[in-house]
């Protein structure tokens, strides 16, 4: 009995261990908080001991994924500037809350270790010797970018003077403004692999999933407007004529045709498309959007060996001053505080620098001024907000790596001016104006945009290896009407915030 008892006992444990196997899912989700604060801790490096990495979001979020099952040896060890290291097995972990613990540091032992460095001499420091600390070779980088837009009409008005075709009378186009949304916005996610190094001729892009969330409504909406407008005109222009626009000193030329689309038999139809196609590609936009914006992201931080950050090249501009001292992964960690010192600085932030190698791994800033306000006969542009967050990370015990850069940008644009419109043709006997409409167009327009950029590991390539890849130039994305929390699944992704879980056409 006693045997039997004992085998009996060892069958239930196996079948246990099957079943606690099977209930661990091959992607899990987290929240990491302060350990005091309860506050969530935004972008802290996720490492596995399977190669799956990640950072969380700001609202502290990450998810990790596994081709197969978690299994016991599965790990995850968890690093953030200011708190302990965490490390723990996957198969431990019993709540979807990680707390970390502050971890604080005495400076001024540090600072005498370090020759008294100020905070001067440590920023140029990291200026630097860049070849020897950041990977600028041909790597292959695993990425996920998202970038969000949305804009908000403030004003958006024609007070119509002259009208000589009646249907564009005030009626007209107050209603039609009116149908403008008031607030607007899209997103769009991708997913590949970016092969090269940090210059723009050694970029070559694979896109491997994608999706655009976008209000389909709203893009009926704007075709509708369109519609009206051409459809008006096709009635009451003449075949032959030309638009003449002028606002204020400024005028041009534009063909009807260019503004009326011409009804064409099917055969001609077809043999328009079918050339535009070879020439370009609608599949090939969105690939060359990606790739421009990928390749925009990475030379703006490095060029020719480089650094090209404008807080660090321009250190005259700025104030800094060593406001504490931390350790990272076992690395002591300068942390320097800046603002300007007169007009021409234009940001204020913090930087991350590592006293082993003067390193930059870190750097929160934002702007303290407009950084750019342009205003010129009645058209205004003003760029007035401007947050980044920067983060390098080591993959592999490397050399640092770009890991996170976040990019916020706000600026407002208007136009108010005098504008006139008119029809002519040379082939028309008697005058050669046919209609005109004249008026004031006052528009003001917010807008937003976020880039998130995310590279979960990074690995070496060969020269041979670079120039043998072919890139996918032709890659549609999926369409989404709204947040759609399947479509990532099976992906190691920056976690998507409220907006984005939010979204949903109007």
């Amino acid at each position: 009995m006693r045997d039997e008892s004992k085998h009996m006992n060892y069958r239930l444990l196996l079948l246990f261990y099957f079943i606690n196997c099977s209930l661990i899912a091959q992607e899990i989700t987290l929240q990491l908080r302060d350990s005091l604060s309860g506050e969530p801790i935004p972008f802290a490096t996720v490492m596995t001991n399977f190669g799956e990495n990640a950072i969380s979001n700001e609202e502290g979020l990450f998810r990790l994924n596994r081709e197969a099952f978690f299994v016991p040896e599965d790990s995850l060890f968890i690093s953030c500037m200011g708190f302990k290291a965490f490390g723990e097995a996957i198969k431990q972990l019993s709540d979807s809350l990680l707390f970390l613990s502050p971890k604080a540091i005495e400076l001024n032992a540090v600072i005498l270790s370090q020759n008294n460095l100020s905070a001067v001499q440590v920023v140029k420091k990291a200026r630097e010797r860049v070849k020897d600390k950041y990977d600028l070779s041909l790597t292959k980088k695993t990425f996920f970018l998202r970038e969000s837009f949305d804009q908000r009409w403030v004003q958006r008005d024609l007070k119509v003077k002259k009208a000589t075709i009646k249907e564009f009378n005030q009626v007209f186009w107050d209603s039609l403004f009116k149908t403008i949304p008031i607030k607007d916005d899209w997103h769009t996610e991708s997913y590949g692999e970016l092969y090269g190094d940090w210059s723009e001729e050694q970029q070559k892009l694979v896109v491997k999933r994608a999706v655009e969330l976008a209000d389909t409504v709203n893009e009926k909406g704007y075709e509708q407007i369109e519609n009206k407008i051409t459809t008006v005109l096709d009635e009451n222009v003449k075949e032959n004529s030309y638009f003449k626009f002028k606002s204020g000193i400024f005028s041009t030329k534009v063909d009807r045709e260019e503004v009326i689309e011409q009804p064409k038999d099917s055969t001609q139809t077809a043999l328009v498309a079918e050339k535009e196609e070879e020439e370009f590609p609608k599949e090939e936009a969105f690939y060359r959007g990606r790739k421009n914006r990928l390749k925009g992201l990475f030379t703006s931080l490095i060029k020719r060996d480089r650094m090209d950050i404008s807080v660090l090249n321009k250190s005259h501009l700025y104030d800094y001053e060593i406001v504490n001292f931390t350790y990272m992964d076992g690395t002591p960690v300068y942390i320097i505080d800046f603002q300007p010192n007169g007009k021409k600085g234009k940001y204020k932030g913090t930087l991350y620098i590592e006293a082993d190698q003067y390193s930059l791994i870190q750097m929160d800033y934002e702007n303290v001024r407009s950084i750019r306000d342009f205003s010129l006969l009645g058209l205004s542009f003003n760029m007035h907000g401007r947050k980044t967050q920067l983060k390098f990370g080591r993959f592999k015990k490397g050399k640092y790596q770009l890991q996170y850069l976040d990019i916020e940008t706000k600026f407002r644009t208007g136009i108010e001016r005098p504008i006139k419109i008119l029809e002519k043709n040379k082939y028309v006997k008697g005058r050669r104006k046919q209609n005109e409409l004249s008026g004031k167009i006052h528009f003001k327009l917010e807008q937003k945009s976020n880039v998130t950029l995310v590279t979960f590991n990074s690995e070496k390539v060969s020269k041979a290896s670079f120039e043998a890849l072919k890139e996918t130039k032709v890659f549609t994305p999926a369409k989404r009407d709204s947040y759609d929390p399947s479509f990532w699944e099976g992906y190691t992704i920056m976690e998507p915030n409220k907006a984005i879980k939010a979204f949903t056409a109007n």
